[in-house]
């Protein structure tokens, strides 16, 4: 199955978080149809997909990739109380226009305003004209998708390009049989808290030993890197810088790419615009870093004050999907790695001792 193809399936569903039913849905039943995938669904609901060709030699650290279902939006509960879920700020809700769906079919059953907002604890709740009917799950009225001069437009960049940029992943490992081990988490209410990653951590599933985390996200462009230069190694989140070691891993992986695939670029940056999932793993004591896409209008969050389509590039998106196929078989050394730094360092001191005790200033 192509990109495209999985970008249709996905895109034209709705998910908000706590209500990932569609997008989950859609990516069991891509990935049903290649039988190399293991798929298990945790009792929270995560999907947790697998593909292991060496027979689970242990001497080979997992590689696991994160992605997350859910985008903020919007809940009227069975009471009709409609709650804001994820983050999005303030100034940009009143007036909005929303799309309500269905939550047992996803059918659309109403367009409305959003008209107030409050905050009640740790609930966020919302009036909205007309009222949209209980049970239903609400979207900014925006198209699901669309491609228009070179780049990615949609209501949900945030994080379907990073699922579907991972189940395209699943099935060309799959397709061409390549030998390998990796994973693939596509967590839950990532957007209220990491919900679905905390409860996965939760499990202990995984030996943090013996895996190496790589999140797949997209990350606010606007004063941290720049749109349509590639895909970005991302060495740090708000909250925290990631693993030294899974960054100079991936940062030598992505040059010698260079010379895999011409004309590849790829960007190194901070990206403090907002947490991803490595956080979380990595508090829990996993070594992770993350890749991402440089993100315009993150949580569809205008320059000019409105609501809108958030956008990545075509370009950088289709370069971190060739990366990521040849990616999956590179070599998991990253002791090696560490050992070679510390030697470099250890020659460079003693050099440095020997020169200057010969070019004493005293």
């Amino acid at each position: 199955m192509t990109l495209d193809k999985i970008i249709k399936r996905i895109f034209s569903v709705p998910t908000v978080p706590l209500h990932e039913q569609f997008i989950a849905k859609e990516i069991y039943a891509i990935l049903s149809e290649y039988p190399q995938t293991k798929i298990e669904i945790d009792e929270y609901s995560n999907l947790y997909v697998s593909i292991d060709s060496t027979q689970n030699d242990r001497s080979i650290p997992l590689l696991l990739f994160t992605a997350h279902m859910d985008h903020p939006g919007f809940y009227s509960d069975e009471e009709g109380r409609i709650f804001l879920l994820g983050g999005i700020d303030e100034s940009y809700l009143k007036e909005a226009p929303l799309t309500f769906y269905r939550e047992d079919n996803g059918e659309q059953v109403c367009e409305c305003k959003l008209k107030s907002f409050k905050i009640a604890g740790n609930k966020k709740s919302v009036e909205c004209k007309p009222a949209p009917p209980p049970n239903s799950m609400g979207m900014f009225n925006l198209p699901p998708y669309e491609i228009k001069n070179g780049f990615f437009l949609s209501r949900a960049c945030d994080d379907l390009v990073g699922v579907c940029t991972l189940i395209h992943l699943l099935i060309r490992v799959a397709s061409k049989k390549l030998n390998t081990k990796i994973a693939v988490l596509f967590s839950r209410a990532e957007e209220i808290g990491f919900w679905g990653t905390l409860a996965f951590l939760k499990k202990k599933t995984l030996n943090p030993q013996n895996t190496i985390m790589v999140s797949i996200e997209t990350s606010q462009a606007r004063g941290y890197c720049s749109i349509d230069q590639g895909p970005v190694l991302r060495v740090g989140d708000k909250t925290r810088l990631f693993d030294a070691n899974v960054v100079a891993w991936l940062q030598k992986a992505m040059e010698e790419y260079k010379g895999v695939q011409s004309g590849f670029v790829y960007q190194k940056k901070y990206m403090g615009g907002g947490t991803c999932e490595t956080t979380p793993f990595m508090e829990f004591g996993y070594a992770g870093a993350a890749l991402c896409l440089a993100l315009e209008n993150y949580h569809n969050m205008g320059s000019d004050g409105h609501i809108t389509m958030e956008s990545v590039s075509m370009k950088d998106w289709e370069e971190l999907c060739s990366f990521l196929e040849w990616f999956v078989t590179y070599p998991r050394d990253l002791e090696t790695l560490a050992v070679k730094r510390k030697e470099r360092m250890l020659a460079l001191q003693q050099e440095a001792v020997e020169r200057l005790k010969e070019n004493r200033l005293f």
